[in-house]
């Protein structure tokens, strides 16, 4: 098991995940008031959801026009996508209460997505049994979304007893429907083994498949396993490589290793300055990993990195002065009193 060292991170519950998708799609035309609904509020994990344009995000539905459009089409007899529809309009909204009475309608018509929102505001208002049981009607009927929360319900015990063998095989289904966060949480339990049995090597393909995904705390634990050699290939290239892609989308820890395997030359050709780069922004971020290095064991860092920083620091008035290459009293000082300050 090696995973980041601030912590392993999973994901909970994905109450309404929804790609930041917008507009319509192909040039189609919402000449119905029904499209007019379904190019307003459409869910991107909705299976029946009208494929002729985009799914938005929740946060980015446009109020005024989503719920004029699918009230109309909802009392228009419009079915259950045109009631979930209206939920997701009413709970952008902030009208929680009038959204589950439409997602509970949708949910009694069959529409798995609104089983699942209506379960996770069930398990808001303090009812973990009916979450649970929402979603495990939706993973059942085949919902990508139902299965990511049920396996999430096992690992965690919501609403039912913690079974990490459930959870697996919940998160391995919504992993095989397209989910890489369910790839992830996955890989996660195989690296933990507190669960289910540690299995280093399905760990590292599923935090594979999830990096690939985009799921950015893979692209570190999976560095981790390919700097160490755990479960995998030693491959310092490679790790470097999942590091610097997370330290792209602007992770802290991303930053810190990538930064100490290129001022060391590790795995990657050797650049000081780019390191330094990296290894502040770090600190700025205030990764408190960097902030133990430059404390406890500063010897990780060349002397010509360590100089280097206090160089960058002093510029940016962090520290007062940068005479010494060693990390000294002062250096920590600024650490300290930056820290405090945030």
């Amino acid at each position: 098991m090696f995973m980041r060292s601030n912590g392993m991170k999973t994901a909970g519950r994905a109450l309404f995940f929804a790609a930041l998708l917008s507009g319509v799609a192909g040039g189609a035309s919402a000449d119905t008031i029904e499209a007019q609904c379904d190019a307003a509020a459409g869910s991107q994990y909705d299976m029946t959801r009208n494929t002729a344009f985009a799914p938005v995000a929740r946060e980015d539905i446009r109020i005024g026009p989503a719920l004029s459009a699918c009230r109309e089409a909802y009392n228009a007899g419009g079915g259950a996508r045109m009631a979930f529809q209206l939920g997701r309009a009413l709970e952008r909204a902030g009208q929680d209460l009038d959204a589950m009475k439409l997602y509970a309608e949708a949910a009694g018509l069959g529409h798995t997505v609104a089983m699942v929102n209506y379960g996770a505001m069930l398990g808001q208002r303090g009812d973990a049994v009916a979450e649970f049981n929402h979603y495990k009607k939706a993973a059942e009927m085949g919902d990508m979304l139902g299965a990511y929360n049920l396996g999430v319900a096992y690992r965690d015990g919501i609403g039912t007893a913690i079974d990490g063998e459930a959870a697996a095989r919940w998160f391995d289904k919504a992993a095989a429907s397209g989910d890489e966060t369910a790839a992830f949480n996955l890989g996660v339990l195989f690296d933990d083994g507190s669960l289910i049995a540690e299995d280093d090597a399905r760990a590292a393909a599923f935090y594979r498949l999830a990096a690939e995904g985009g799921v950015v705390d893979a692209m570190i634990n999976l560095g981790l396993m390919l700097e160490s050699g755990e479960g995998v290939s030693q491959d310092l290239a490679a790790a470097a490589g999942y590091f610097k892609a997370a330290a792209d989308r602007g992770d802290s820890y991303g930053k810190l290793k990538f930064g100490l395997m290129q001022q060391s030359g590790t795995g990657i050709v050797r650049n000081v300055e780019q390191a330094v780069n990296s290894l502040v922004a770090a600190f700025e971020m205030r990764d408190v990993d960097l902030e133990v290095i430059l404390r406890n064991t500063p010897e990780q860092l060349s002397a010509d990195a360590r100089l280097a920083i206090k160089q960058v620091l002093a510029e940016r008035k962090l520290i007062a002065g940068a005479e010494n290459a060693e990390i000294d009293p002062i250096t920590l000082g600024a650490i300290e009193k930056h820290y405090a300050a945030k």
